[in-house]
């Protein structure tokens, strides 16, 4: 396991009601993964700076100061966050998984729809209080929000299109915390996010802990295939009329299938975006590949097949050897793949692992994924 670096910064606070704050020089927390946040000590408060937090975005920063002072004076382009809010309004559900790790859901005033949320707890604590739901990106209900006193909105942003309702939010007395843990093209680097909400809520020490186990049990795993002579090769995706989105080979997919041992097809079109191909380019590539992961929301070889017969000539479809990431979702659309695996790198490369290379793992039922038959 790498060590985690912990920078001890020693600083008085001098905090008085209404007078402006004064920096004192500090070094920032150090990132081990994450490329898109850093947080910074200072004086009376933490600075939160969350950078290019969507594709394609270009010095784009965001600024925020926790602090339990609510008469800090700061830069006008610094929004302060009041540590550990009450009542939060959580956008996409990656914002849920990281909340639960911190023992936060009741903190969930409201979200954008609750048959997408798979969190039993959630679900729970639903029932007994009822959250509310106040729609999705740029339609979201300001004046709902401000009925339930929400104080900060979790927000992601695909585009500069999230802006007008970043400024409309904060016109109404909301603080939007743009979140871009989407970004970050190392598992690690996307669950590290967990030190931005363990910021926020005033529980860093249980956000750095479970970072540290997490980063410690998926570096463990990942030496179980770093000696490995022959990897099998590995693609993934479904058409959608007739066109692949395949993860270029510098994304999230990519670094999971190379850190479970896998060789992956498109490995070589070396951006961090996915790519279209034609289906006909996909199997001249990916047609004798040994496995095939994350086919859409198929749940049998006969879904595959029902989409396009010609599926039905790739290896692995004759192999039998396709796996997909729903094993734990539900039948409304919530998968919780796509909400806690971003807090659980290392269930997934587990996961993964077990399929590329069964001799070398623990034979104990998936996680997230299955296999079609």
């Amino acid at each position: 396991m790498r060590i985690i670096l912990i920078i001890i910064n020693l600083f008085f606070l001098f905090a008085s009601c209404g007078r402006q704050a004064q920096e004192t020089p500090v070094t920032p927390n150090t990132n081990e993964y994450a490329r898109h946040f850093s947080l910074t000590q200072k004086d009376g408060y933490t600075l939160l700076q969350i950078n290019n937090p969507w594709i394609d975005a270009q010095n784009i920063q965001y600024r925020y100061a926790i602090t339990e002072n609510s008469d800090l004076k700061l830069d006008k382009n610094v929004q302060v966050i009041l540590k550990a809010p009450q009542r939060v309004a959580a956008i996409s559900t990656t914002h849920i998984a990281f909340l639960e790790v911190i023992d936060e859901l009741e903190s969930i005033a409201a979200v954008s729809d609750k048959q997408y949320v798979y969190s039993s707890e959630f679900h729970r604590i639903d029932s007994a209080k009822g959250i509310k739901e106040v729609g999705f990106d740029t339609n979201l209900n300001i004046e709902k929000l401000l009925q339930l006193k929400v104080e900060i909105v979790l927000l992601y942003g695909i585009s500069n299109e999230i802006e007008p309702l970043r400024k409309r939010l904060l016109r109404a007395g909301i603080v939007p915390v743009i979140i871009g843990e989407y970004m970050e093209q190392h598992p690690l680097g996307k669950a590290e996010w967990i030190r931005v909400f363990g910021a926020i809520f005033n529980k860093t020490e249980r956000a750095n802990n479970y970072f540290d186990s997490i980063s410690s049990a998926y570096e463990q795993l990942t030496k179980l295939t770093d000696t490995l002579k022959k990897q099998p090769t590995v693609f993934t995706g479904l058409p959608w009329s007739d066109t692949w989105h395949t993860p270029g080979g510098k994304t999230y997919t990519a670094k999971l299938i190379n850190d479970a041992g896998g060789k992956y097809i498109f490995f070589n079109d070396t951006g961090s975006i996915n790519y279209q191909y034609d289906s006909e380019i996909v199997y001249e590539r990916a047609g004798q590949a040994d496995y095939w992961i994350h086919p859409g929301s198929a749940r049998s070889l006969d879904d595959i097949e029902g989409k396009d017969e010609r599926l039905t000539l790739f290896k692995a479809f004759e192999k039998g050897k396709i796996y997909n990431n729903n094993r734990r979702s539900l039948p409304a659309g919530g998968s919780d793949y796509m909400e806690s695996g971003v807090v659980n790198p290392h269930l997934i490369l587990k996961d993964l692992i077990q399929i590329f290379h069964p001799n070398k793992a623990t034979a104990e039922p998936f996680y997230y994924y299955r296999k079609l038959n």
